[in-house]
């Protein structure tokens, strides 16, 4: 079986799937060190990934609800939407300080 990543609701294979990986990785890792880092940068990166993550996931359910073959991985997809929407909810709530512009 290739290997195959979703993004945005959009399937890749083999190496694009790799590549796909990869950046999601680097952008994980940024937004990572943004974060230990104290950085604003940081959790706008994370809260960004996050609204990629919801959106790719309600693309993809909408868009394989009736096909067959997507059955087990929309049913899967559908299982992790609202585990990924609490994070991202989390994510969102905990950062709401750092996030308002500071007032003098």
């Amino acid at each position: 079986m290739p290997l195959e990543d979703v993004i945005f609701g959009v399937k890749f294979y083999a190496e694009q799937a790799r590549l796909t990986m990869a950046l999601q990785a680097i952008t994980i890792a940024a937004f990572g060190i943004g974060i230990l880092m104290h950085q604003r940068w940081g959790l706008i990166l994370a809260l960004l990934y996050m609204a990629q993550v919801i959106a790719g996931h309600a693309i993809f359910i909408a868009s394989n609800l009736g096909v067959e073959s997507q059955r087990i991985h929309v049913k899967i997809a559908s299982i992790e939407s609202p585990v990924v929407l609490l994070i991202a909810l989390y994510v969102w709530y905990r950062s709401r300080p750092l996030l308002r512009p500071i007032s003098a």
